[in-house]
């Protein structure tokens, strides 16, 4: 069955172009749920007639499309919203350095932390006309098209991306002694590589002590701030997007060699992980899963199991 007209129609190109249908729909309280399918995956799409869409479905490519409309259209003012913080990066001609990461919480997949350096007004306009903000705000669709965007309004000798694939991440996490320490070392590599011709170094911060940690990697002159949702700067919005593209090619490249898809973030991966081990062996986890977070305990059966998460 063809996407209903009551759902929005950028949604229902969108859910036309992936190949999903509809398989059944119900009434709800003021509005219509529908039961999506996909490649033998499944989602609920509840659309009320205020206009707003809410999801709901295990983790999936249909789930990840449902999630990246929605909250695409969230940053946009979809409705009678109005535009999320970070939606619009400032403009300003200070020569700067931004630094964010994706991946930290996500159970599959690499951490990838990118460094963007601006080192002029004119191309911080021409990322706001691109459209860059938050990579959190873009959705899992729109980050890869903008990452190629910005590759090309910036040039890539402005650019540095450190990606740490689950095996090197745990070691070098071993060795720094935990996580933040690890992000301040790569993100001390990466000033050092990107630092000249900058005034100003912005970096999102991943931790109370993340401002100690890089000061001493800062040249004498330059400028360092470090705060929450730095992705209102221009160049921490395009570094969090380049670094957001790269983890999703990651994460894709590894479900094609496993056979089957890898979700995002870190609750409902058991399933994923337990089928890594049960069809690879337990060193194949390693390969695939940042092993250090708790759940890997649940996914090789070492701590009792109450339900998925």
């Amino acid at each position: 069955m063809s996407p209903p007209n009551d759902i929005p129609a950028a949604l229902r190109r969108l859910l036309a172009s992936e190949g999903a249908e509809v398989a059944a729909s119900r009434p709800i309280d003021h509005g219509t749920q529908y039961d999506l399918v996909r490649n033998g995956e499944t989602a609920k799409l509840n659309v009320y007639r205020t206009g707003k869409v809410s999801t709901g479905g295990k983790a999936s490519r249909l789930m990840e499309v449902l999630e990246g409309w929605r909250t695409g259209e969230k940053a946009r003012g979809g409705g009678s919203r109005k535009p999320g913080p970070g939606s619009r990066p400032a403009l300003d001609g200070t020569p700067r350095l931004g630094i964010d990461e994706a991946g930290k919480g996500d159970y599959f997949g690499p951490l990838v932390i990118a460094g963007v350096r601006l080192t002029g007004q004119e191309v911080a306009a021409e990322l706001r006309e691109i459209g860059v903000r938050d990579s959190k705000t873009i959705g899992v669709l729109g980050a890869r098209p903008m990452a190629g965007r910005i590759l090309e309004a910036i040039g890539p000798e402005n650019v540095r991306v450190v990606v740490l694939g689950p095996e090197e991440y745990e070691t070098r996490r071993k060795a720094a002694g935990n996580v933040n320490d690890l992000l301040g070392e790569v993100d001390a590599g990466i000033i050092h590589e990107l630092k000249d011709e900058v005034e100003l170094i912005v970096v999102d911060e991943y931790a109370k002590s993340a401002r100690s940690r890089l000061a001493p990697s800062v040249p004498p002159g330059v400028r360092l701030d470090v705060r929450p949702r730095a992705e209102d700067d221009a160049a921490v919005a395009a570094a969090s997007i380049l670094a957001r593209a790269r983890q999703l090619d990651e994460v894709d490249r590894l479900s094609e060699e496993l056979g089957f898809r890898l979700p995002l973030g870190a609750t409902h991966v058991l399933d994923a992980g337990r089928r890594v081990v049960r069809e690879r062996g337990r060193r194949e986890l390693d390969r695939v899963a940042k092993t250090h977070f708790a759940t890997t305990k649940r996914v090789i059966g070492e701590e009792k199991d109450g339900g998925n998460s």
